[in-house]
This record gives structure tokens, sequence and C-alpha cells, in this order.
């Protein structure tokens, strides 16, 4: 005659496929959740070089020099570097959350980052 249900064995191999099932789901929605809010960083960080750049395309050319604004969590600031009667080449420092270069998707409050824009004359 046989018997039924299952064995201590069993019941502790299931138990261990299970905790490692559910260990690595909690472990992939952290890595979510990380990826998700290193985007949102990132996405505003871009927004805020847009507006910069947006709003020196609406400053006249003859008038474009030194300037600031802050767009959400960032501080920005420009200034000209050099130019020509047709161009002026101008460096944009945005300065707020951000990931740290070379920091492995580390994320700091104050990171400064700079690029480099050229006007074109009308």
């Amino acid at each position: 005659m046989g018997r039924s249900g299952l064995t201590l064995i069993e019941v502790i191999v299931a138990m261990i496929v299970l905790a490692v099932g559910l260990l690595g789901l909690a472990a992939g929605t952290g890595w979510a959740v990380r990826s998700a809010e290193l985007s949102r960083i990132e996405t505003n960080r871009a927004a805020a070089k847009q507006s910069a750049v947006e709003e020196l395309r609406a400053i006249p050319f003859n008038q474009v020099g030194t300037g600031s604004a802050t767009f959400g969590a960032y501080d920005v600031t420009w200034r000209q570097e050099s130019s020509d009667q047709n161009w002026r080449l101008m460096e944009i420092v945005v300065e707020g959350p951000g990931r740290v270069p070379g920091g492995g998707g580390t994320v700091e409050g104050q990171v400064v980052d700079t690029i480099h824009y050229r006007l074109i004359a009308p």
C-alpha cells in the first residue's frame, strides 16, 4: 500500500526553491526602482540643459552674454567663451542632483556638468 503526501525532504526543497525565487524577485524590484530613479534624475538634468539652450536662443544675438537661471532643482549659468560676428560659443554649467561621473551610478545632490553650445547669428 502506497503512502500519500509529501516527505519532509520534499517540503524543505520546495521551501528553498520558493525562498530563492522570492529573493531574486526582491533584488530585481530594487534594481528596477533604482534604475527608474536614475532615469528620472538624468531626464530632469537634460531638461535643465535644454531649457538653458532655449533661453539663450530667445535672447537677441547681439545681447547674449553671461547669465544664470534655475530650472527645478538645477542651477544653470552660462558665459560666452569665444565669438565671431556670425557665432558665439557658450559654456553652460549645470549644477544639481546627478550621477557622479565614474561613480558607478552613485547619485549626489550637487554634481557639476559643463556643455558647450554654439549660437549662430540669424
